[in-house]
């Protein structure tokens, strides 16, 4: 039973407009069940009402429309808690086949401010009774009072810790702006929004209680207005997945072009060919980002091991892409003859950042198919080629390049080795494996003096690529290698 100054305490609080959730916590008896689903009648259970009181409350003919609480503004009270029940969007949450979910709120920091506001007074007024803090945070509280409601009506259960599927609630305030006034004098001098939940919090941590008491009322007055709820969101986490693409095609772009342009012929791009093909397993989603570790061009070939990819598939419906489903993907892609997959499977963002990475800054194999001209005798030149086992190339931004206006006055890049050989007439293949950020085509016709050395200036002739591909990346996703001739 409640001593006699825990029940002095729960009077002081009443009597200050509080309800009796907010009364709950502010006693720290919100540790049950019963607090958020029968406020009252844990009142009753924890001697602070009597069974006749909560009887009287009770009552239909008793029974009408709560004032807004002084401090949650009806933020923890049945209308607003009702009203999230029965809300329209609701009924979408169904589509998603995740059993686990989490549910946030976001409302006004005013609330925080009537908060704080109030503790002060009980801590003044009890200084032995009230456990300041030992008071459950206002999200949180929150958080368990629709819970178990929230579960029963979804057949779903609350897990914030491991679950992929959210829903959140915005509430608003009309007098919000006036509430937070004080605030901007502490953050004036700070690139925060006075306004923001996380400024005010950290604010009220660091503004001592004497200067606190001088710019706002001690306790909160009682409000005009409760809270409304302005909007519901319901989203569930990315998917990410992780592959290995080849492109047989010289006319294939890399990056997805419109849909009333696409189709498995010239003009298509290698990732809406990929996207194409989840949609078809998976369903519809929503949006689908792709990503390659770097871009080529369209006349560029991707053979050997292939390119690392990255899907992210938002806000899907279900919960993971299995190996199996990846399997049917791949083979859907691998029918169009152009585009080769390998590998696909799911992984976290974070392992799939470091495939990347690793890919981006790792070397990798080309071979290009070059005309040679203006030359005195071809052995020659291939023989001087060939002389160099390594070479360290200055680049300047290509011409080509110049009117993108980047801030790129000179690389430095390795080849780390580069053979040629005599195919037929004045035609050379040239083998290079190079520092990934070196532009192949202008070190072999060295762009205008742009790139040196260039194979030209090696060679002493005139050198130009007929044909590029990609042979090798050092990918850290095992496949199987596939190599062949360089041809037009």
């Amino acid at each position: 039973m409640a001593s006699d100054q825990e029940l002095l305490l729960y009077k002081e609080i009443i009597s200050r407009g509080c309800c009796q959730r907010c009364a709950l916590r502010y006693l720290c008896c919100d540790k049950t069940l019963i607090s958020f689903d029968f406020p009252s009648t844990s009142l009753v259970n924890f001697g602070y009402m009597s069974p006749m009181e909560e009887f009287e409350m009770e009552r239909p003919s008793k029974k009408k429309k709560p004032n807004a609480c002084t401090v949650c503004l009806g933020l923890f009270q049945d209308p607003l808690i009702e009203e999230i029940m029965t809300h329209e969007d609701i009924s979408k949450i169904a589509e998603y086949k995740c059993q686990l979910y989490t549910v946030h709120i976001t409302f006004p920091a005013c609330v925080l401010i009537r908060d704080h506001s109030m503790k002060i007074h009980l801590q003044r007024m009890f200084p032995e009774t009230f456990n300041v803090e030992a008071v459950t945070k206002i999200n949180h509280f929150w958080r368990q009072c629709v819970e178990h409601k929230l579960s029963k009506l979804l057949g779903k259960k609350c897990n914030p810790r491991t679950s992929k599927l959210t829903l959140h609630f915005y509430t608003s305030y009309q007098l919000e702006n006036e509430e937070v006034a004080f605030v901007q004098e502490f953050v004036k001098d700070n690139l925060v929004h006075p306004s923001s939940r996380h400024s005010v919090a950290t604010l009220l941590q660091s503004v001592p209680d004497e200067k606190f008491i001088q710019m706002v009322n001690i306790p909160p007055k009682v409000p005009f207005y409760s809270l409304d709820l302005a909007e519901f969101k319901v989203f569930s986490e990315s998917i990410h997945l992780i592959g290995n693409y080849c492109k047989y095609s010289r006319k294939l772009l890399q990056m997805q072009i419109p849909d009333d342009l696409a189709d498995y012929t010239a003009g298509d791009s290698v990732e809406n060919i990929i996207v194409r093909a989840v949609k078809q397993v998976v369903g519809e989603i929503k949006q689908v980002s792709f990503q390659a570790s770097s871009f080529d061009d369209p006349s560029v070939r991707v053979l050997g091991n292939g390119k690392t990819f990255h899907l992210q598939l938002f806000d899907p419906k279900f919960e993971e892409i299995p190996r199996s489903v990846c399997q049917k993907i791949e083979k859907i892609i691998n029918k169009t003859k152009v585009v080769r997959v390998t590998n696909l499977q799911q992984n976290n963002k974070k392992d799939i950042s470091l495939a990347m990475d690793s890919e981006n800054l790792s070397p990798r194999l080309f071979k290009a198919l070059c005309l040679i001209q203006d030359f005195k005798n071809l052995d020659q030149c291939i023989n001087a080629v060939n002389m160099y086992p390594n070479l360290m190339v200055n680049q300047k931004l290509p011409i080509r390049m110049l009117h993108q206006n980047r801030r790129y006055d000179l690389r430095k890049k390795k080849i780390y080795f580069m053979k040629a050989t005599k195919l037929r007439d004045n035609l050379i293949e040239l083998e290079l494996c190079i520092e990934n950020g070196l532009n192949i085509r202008e070190f072999i016709d060295g762009d205008l003096g742009r790139t040196s050395p260039s194979v030209s200036e090696i060679m002493r002739a005139k050198a130009g690529i007929l044909a590029l591909d990609v042979i090798d990346f050092r990918t850290t996703l095992p496949c199987a290698a596939e190599e062949g001739e360089v041809v037009i």
